[in-house]
């Protein structure tokens, strides 16, 4: 065994030499980053001094606390209520941006627009628009007879309104996306099975859903990891309130590490959401290998 090892690498030496940088770069970038956290997830800590080991002491707190409980729930409330929205959205509108219709190019630039706005331009954006005091939905709701809503400011509608704020910033990527496979679409498939008397439920569903299937997935993937990870809109737009009402995972390691100046607890949040993402991409991996 190992003088096969010895005579692939010196077959490959050139290959594994030029690897070499690349590999140095990640590990220093992704690899060594993650074990930091691990390390400092194992200790108390005060400001940036370790005091003591602790274990799995930061991880029991995490998930004993009534914050840290909340905020996981509040996590799962806001990324899959937005993938819930969000996901029939961008396939619907990509569905008829593919469809020769006049203007069409404008439709698409304009529909571009708040993807490519950052998230605290974004947040900041939306909290003009729903103050309750000088913002212009709260005085077209007033000019209805209907009063003043704090939609940012009330416990019960701060996480709803911020799923839908995270909607119309986020959707975009996937209509250009999933436009992009739509393009991809045989015409003369359509154009069969249409002769044959198929309905357009039946062409997409039997035609073009064969084709988009895939990259509907990898958007799924990339709008879960976004959402589950998102910290700005939130922090900026709401700070985690009103009352914890939207502190999510994010927000809760955030003010965790850079208010309370918990480094190891914020460590040990930030190694359990990594542990989350892992097991996402690998559902969704696994589902994708499944479907090829």
């Amino acid at each position: 065994m190992r003088l096969v090892l010895l005579r692939h690498l010196r077959k490959h030496w050139v290959g594994y030499l030029l690897l070499t940088p690349a590999m140095c770069f990640v590990f220093f970038v992704s690899f060594y980053p993650i074990m930091y956290a691990i390390d400092w997830s194992l200790y108390s800590t005060r400001y940036l001094q370790k005091l003591s080991f602790v274990g799995v002491g930061n991880y029991s707190e995490f998930f004993r606390s009534p914050r840290g409980v909340h905020a996981l729930l509040t996590t799962f409330i806001y990324c899959f209520g937005s993938l819930a929205i969000s996901m029939p959205l961008s396939m619907g509108v990509a569905s008829l941006l593919d469809r020769p219709i006049k203007g069409r190019a404008i439709f698409r630039t304009m529909i571009l627009i708040p993807w490519v706005l950052s998230q605290t331009v974004v947040a900041l954006l939306w909290k003009w628009l729903l103050d309750p005091y000088y913002g212009p939905v709260n005085y077209i709701l007033q000019s209805l007879g209907i009063g003043k809503v704090g939609f940012l400011s009330s416990p019960s509608l701060a996480l709803p309104t911020l799923i839908l704020i995270n909607v119309w910033m986020s959707y975009p990527l996937g209509v250009v996306l999933i436009l992009a496979a739509l393009q991809t679409v045989p015409g003369e498939l359509i154009d069969a099975a249409k002769i044959d008397g198929a309905s357009t439920w039946l062409v997409y569903r039997h035609v073009k859903w064969v084709y988009i299937k895939h990259t509907v997935l990898v958007v799924l993937i990339l709008q879960t990891l976004l959402y589950f990870n998102m910290v700005t809109l939130i922090y900026v737009s709401t700070g985690g309130g009103p009352l914890g009402a939207t502190e999510t995972v994010s927000v809760h390691l955030f003010k965790s590490a850079f208010e309370n100046w918990r480094i190891g607890y914020a460590s040990s949040i930030g190694v359990i959401m990594l542990a989350f993402n892992l097991l996402f991409s690998l559902l969704y991996v696994r589902a994708l290998r499944e479907e090829s």
